[in-house]
């Protein structure tokens, strides 16, 4: 009998240990799950703020293009020959610009992507830690069942 009262205890320590860890997993997959959506807000706070300034300066930098083409026009209306120069260059500047602005939005898309990442983990966390939660709660069920049957065995005389 008392062999198996130190099996016993000892099972029920296990399982206690194995319960805290339950908890304090959950309690962590939680905070965890908290922080990443801290960050994916922060982040994307960031690549929004980063995303409007590069259009900003794009559209600077497109106004300058045309100021500047303007200008030459205005010089060298008579030439022909120039005037074709300064279209062709007009062209590749623009060309550059929209070029610029498909790279920087294409890196845009990336970052937001990554966001999105952040809070699919974040979500998955959460679900870990209701399912753990839950597994915690089935096991405490176990562990006051053979608790009670245990009981109930000891409470019966022996033969």
């Amino acid at each position: 009998m008392r062999k198996r009262s130190v099996v016993n205890v000892g099972g029920l320590l296990v399982l206690g240990g194995l319960f805290a860890g339950c908890a304090l997993d959950a309690r962590v997959d939680l905070a965890a799950a908290g922080a990443m959506d801290r960050l994916a807000g922060s982040v994307e706070g960031v690549v929004n703020e980063y995303h409007a300034e590069i259009d900003k300066a794009d559209d600077a930098m497109e106004v300058a293009v045309v100021d500047a083409y303007v200008d030459r026009i205005r010089r060298d209306v008579a030439d022909d020959g120039a005037v074709e120069a300064h279209n062709e260059k007009f062209r590749l500047a623009m060309k550059r610009v929209r070029d610029d602005r498909a790279v920087e939005f294409d890196r845009y898309r990336a970052a937001l992507d990554n966001v999105d990442v952040m809070r699919e983990v974040a979500r998955g966390l959460r679900r870990l830690a209701a399912e753990s939660m839950s597994l915690e709660d089935d096991a405490r069920r176990y562990l006051f069942s053979l608790l009670e049957s245990a009981q109930a065995s000891s409470a019966t005389p022996a033969s």
